[in-house]
């Protein structure tokens, strides 16, 4: 009968662990940048499509707390035409949304290879020195 050897044990929890404990961190950062841009664009929306001019003057000055403040000085500081200033602001924040989005995959990248890296080398402690 083959003795167990917890080394090994413990050597493939580790090559099936760490891949899920990355995907699972990965999964909380990748949609970040998406559900930014769609609560900005839905607070841009919110200022063309207001009613009145009361009720647009309120989602304007509610614009500091929803948008980046690049994206909310467009509109409120911009001496164009609303449409015209909206417009604006809309192609800053894809801009803002797309380098998020750079920094998040550099991150994610740096994680997976710092994980995989410390794998190894938690791989080959657990594996030790050949027994002969």
């Amino acid at each position: 009968m083959a003795k167990i050897s917890y080394s090994r044990i413990g050597f493939l929890l580790t090559c099936f662990l760490l891949p899920g404990l990355i995907g699972t961190f990965a999964s909380f950062s990748i949609p970040a940048p998406v559900v930014d841009e769609q609560h900005q664009q839905a607070a841009l929306d919110a200022v063309l499509n207001a009613p009145t001019p009361a009720a647009q003057a309120a989602a304007i000055a509610s614009l500091a707390n929803d948008v980046d403040a690049d994206t909310a000085a467009i509109v409120t500081t911009g001496t164009a035409p609303l449409p015209a200033r909206i417009a604006a602001a809309k192609a800053n924040m894809r801009q803002e949304v797309v380098a998020q989005a750079r920094a998040e995959a550099y991150k994610i990248r740096l994680m997976v290879i710092t994980m995989t890296v410390l794998g190894a080398i938690f791989g080959v402690a657990l594996l030790g020195p050949g027994k002969q």
